[in-house]
């Protein structure tokens, strides 16, 4: 007779000769493939989750890819349009200067009208509105 105490230990009962009975083998190969199609289970839905995990991982790592070049292209693109009013203004203050050594008050005016609507525009909603317009994304 074959059977399992508490402790998942086999305990067999022999008969008087020292040898095991048909029917105690029988159950002792029947434990072994109920223990190995239960391994095996385990060990299939280990890969299962280790696909899945790696699945996830490869979806973060495409997501960071993707929100770190918005964020190179956010910046370059400021960087850029920054760069461009920078040398709009300090144009528009040479022409201010120049009104002011010819006393031309009409060229003093022009240059800090020049100046004022480019301080006004907010470069970025220019930015918002272009990747909305692109459907990437809002800044709020």
């Amino acid at each position: 007779m074959s059977d399992y105490d508490d402790d998942n230990t086999q305990i067999s009962e022999w008969n008087g000769e020292g040898q095991i009975t048909p029917k105690e083998a029988l159950n002792f190969v029947g434990n072994l493939v109920n223990s190995a199609v239960e391994l095996t289970r385990i060990g299939l839905e280990y890969k299962r989750i280790d696909c899945e995990m790696e699945k996830y991982r490869m979806m973060r790592d495409i997501a960071i890819t993707e929100i770190t070049k918005k964020y190179e292209l956010a910046e370059a693109f400021m960087n850029k349009t920054f760069e461009e009013r920078r040398k709009v203004i300090e144009k528009q203050f040479e022409v201010i200067d120049k009104g002011l050594e010819r006393n031309d008050y009409q060229l003093v005016n022009l240059g800090m009208q020049h100046i004022t609507a480019i301080v006004k525009d907010n470069p970025i909603k220019i930015f918002e509105l272009a990747a909305i317009q692109k459907g990437q994304f809002s800044i709020e």
